[in-house]
């Protein structure tokens, strides 16, 4: 009847070290990609190591609930001294012999504990994959944000030099130059507080993979392909029926069952027996003895522990209800953001981007043939900078959502 038991518990202890410590991380030459991200997150992270001890200690915990009493060898002698004699010396062995199958079912509560520590690991892992996948697309958006800021700096300096040969030339005004000069400025401020941004999206990515010391390297990646491929049914359908957490509780119920059985199996009294020999030195005789014993019944039949287990497998039950309620609850919130964070990043790149980006080139050229004058130019080339920042905003807010739903709901990538 608990065939599996043993297979679930009796893994090797010996194991118990092989995640002891984790390893520091070389990094590589080439820009980094979110398999390798992720591959480091999972051989580094404590939170993983900590829920990994925590199945090991299940797994021996199961082990030890399901192991007999020892039995019991000593000395013992009486009536010494009697008539001067050394009286009756001998040995005796006793043991107590567990009924009720009690020791089956201390097992079959500690199986279910290894699974729910199991599926408490996997949900550790899905939680750390999350934060790196959130903090992988964040650090290439930053990454692009510098970039681009680079671009425009670049551009404005030209712009710059640009209206400086102008006024030399007498064909501009010194107010233009100002202007210039200004936009310049507040793009290269702009170009500082990016690079900031794109240090400190680096330092979070390290710190989620489990290595706060890691270099920083760029990232590669494509967040414009992030989408969440299933609507609101099938979602609800893949939370309910992948969700870790959800599968954690459904083993707490499996355990609440079997610890019911187990209290109703706790009146089942034990049995102890002792056997002993002994030696009668004043009639040199060999004298055996039998003693055999068990607890009756009578006033404590466990009926307090039963009521305690049956009432907590009502709670395990309660509870699965409220947190799957709570989870659709969380569900709900998090597709709109994502349907909502999607459409404003499908707007900016099907029309906002492709517009402004026309709209810049053709002021462009109108102010190279005298047509337009330079702040026009300059207003234009703002409306470009910040379209593209908004966008890359906007990145971040689909990639967010994806994420937390991928690992809220399966752990497994969008694609």
């Amino acid at each position: 009847m608990l065939s599996y038991a043993p297979i679930v518990c009796m893994v090797p202890l010996a194991l118990a070290g092989c995640l002891a410590t984790a390893q520091e991380v070389t990094p590589s030459t080439g820009p980094l990609s979110l398999d390798s991200a992720e591959a480091i997150a999972l051989d580094s992270h404590p939170g993983i190591y900590e829920a990994a001890a925590r199945v090991r200690a299940a797994r021996g915990n199961c082990v030890q609930v399901g192991l007999p009493p020892n039995p019991e060898f000593g000395y013992m002698g009486s009536e010494m001294g009697n008539d001067g004699a050394a009286g009756q010396q001998g040995l005796y062995a006793g043991q107590t012999f567990i009924r009720g199958n009690k020791l089956g079912l201390n097992r079959q509560v500690a199986v279910q504990q290894v699974r729910e520590q199991q599926q408490l690991l996997e949900a550790e892992k899905l939680r750390v994959l999350t934060a790196v996948r959130i903090a992988f697309y964040d650090a290439y958006l930053a990454q692009r944000e510098v970039e681009l800021s680079e671009a425009l700096v670049g551009v404005s300096t030209k712009a710059s030099d640009s209206v400086q040969q102008l006024f030399e030339a007498q064909e501009a005004r010194r107010i233009d130059v100002l202007q210039a000069n200004i936009e310049l400025n507040r793009i290269e401020v702009k170009l500082a507080q990016a690079r900031a941004r794109r240090d400190s999206a680096w330092r979070r990515l390290a710190v989620a993979m489990g290595q706060p010391n890691l270099t920083a390297q760029s990232v590669e990646a494509d967040p414009t392909k992030l989408t969440w491929p299933h609507d609101w049914e099938s979602s609800r359908q893949i939370l309910l029926g992948s969700n870790p957490d959800v599968a954690a509780l459904v083993v707490d119920i499996q355990r609440a069952r079997a610890a019911v059985a187990r209290a109703c199996a706790e009146p089942v009294p034990d049995v102890t027996a002792q056997l002993a020999m002994q030696y009668d030195n004043a009639t040199q005789d060999a004298i055996g003895g039998v003693q055999v014993g068990m607890p009756i019944p009578i006033w404590n039949r466990n009926q307090g522990g039963i009521a305690q287990a049956r009432s907590e497998l009502t709670a395990a039950s309660r509870k699965l209800e409220a947190v799957e309620l709570d989870l659709t609850s969380q569900l709900a919130e998090m597709m709109r953001e994502y349907q909502s964070a999607k459409a404003q990043a499908d707007a900016y790149q099907d029309n906002i981007l492709r517009r402004a980006q026309e709209n810049m080139d053709l002021t462009q050229q109108s102010y190279n043939a005298g047509e337009a004058s330079y702040l026009e130019l300059l207003t234009v080339q703002r409306t470009y900078f910040e379209s593209s920042l908004d966008y890359l905003a906007t990145l971040g807010q689909v990639n967010r959502s994806v994420q937390t739903l991928t690992g809220f709901l399966v752990g497994a990538r969008g694609e």
